[in-house]
């Protein structure tokens, strides 16, 4: 498809209501395009062009003792049809129930990646969107199910996650099992992480993975960012290394502007 012209309108209100322990919210992004698609200049909708449209559920209950159940429910959709933005799957982006305290916090069930998390702290376009270098250049599993996580309370500003997917059929080595991890710190105006996700392929046959690593350091209303993606999928026959170099100038809470510079070695040939 060749893009000769095209003209973007973003509708995202991001809401939330909150009633007792359980809060509602969600967000919705839709857009109008107008492009050549090769025979002639196509008026269209779209849904999720730079956020991915989802409402859901989330809340917790005071058990005792510093102790809290808690659980988020959350479903992406297509506003211009009203789909379901993966088909036969209510909540296909979370859907865990877990236990948290002073000690920290487990979940059970799909979440999202910590590299999903953390990608944000080494671009300043913020992970898993359009204008991210870092996330278009860097493959990773955004969200595994049958997933049990624990997550470390912060201790002089560092935190550490662990999470172990059981995958489609059940076991620590079957289709979609997972293991992956996360240690961040911040401090002031210094911030760093190191995040990493190993995975099953569709049959088992092998284990793709993927490590990132970034800091990011605050002047006053502006920020810079580094970062660093080592990506080996067998799976898709990538095997790859991302630098990433951005800042942001942040005018107010709504309105920023960012630059940033990203590039991948190919090492696939180097095998």
């Amino acid at each position: 498809m060749q893009l000769a012209c095209a003209t973007t309108i973003l509708l995202a209100p991001h809401y939330a209501f909150a009633q007792d322990n359980v809060t509602l919210y969600g967000l919705i992004d839709e857009f109008a395009q107008y492009v050549n698609t090769g025979n002639g200049y196509t008026a269209a909708l779209g849904s999720s062009g730079q956020w991915g449209s989802r409402f859901g559920l989330k809340g917790s209950e005071d058990i005792g003792g510093g102790q809290k159940v808690i659980f988020d429910l959350e479903n992406g959709f297509n506003p211009n049809d009203g789909t379901l933005a993966e088909s036969n799957s209510m909540f296909n982006r979370q859907a865990w129930v877990g236990l948290s305290g002073s000690w920290g916090q487990v979940r059970a069930g799909r979440q999202n990646s910590p590299l999903f998390y953390d990608q944000s702290g080494q671009d300043a376009f913020g992970g898993v969107t359009q204008a991210s270098g870092m996330d278009n250049l860097t493959v990773f599993a955004y969200r595994t199910s049958n997933t049990v996580s624990y997550m470390s309370p912060e201790v002089g500003g560092f935190q550490a996650g662990i999470y172990i997917g059981l995958g489609d059929a059940g076991g620590f080595q079957s289709a979609g099992s997972s293991k992956q991890f996360d240690v961040t710190y911040e401090h002031g105006p210094f911030a760093a992480f190191v995040a990493g996700q190993w995975l099953k392929n569709a049959d088992a046959t092998t284990t793709d993975h993927t490590i990132m690593a970034g800091m990011s350091y605050a002047i006053g209303k502006a920020t810079v960012y580094g970062g660093y993606s080592a990506v080996k999928w067998d799976d898709i026959d990538v095997d790859a290394r991302v630098y990433g170099l951005s800042a942001k100038y942040q005018f107010n809470a709504t309105n920023s502007l960012a630059l940033g510079y990203a590039i991948l070695r190919d090492r696939t040939s180097q095998d």
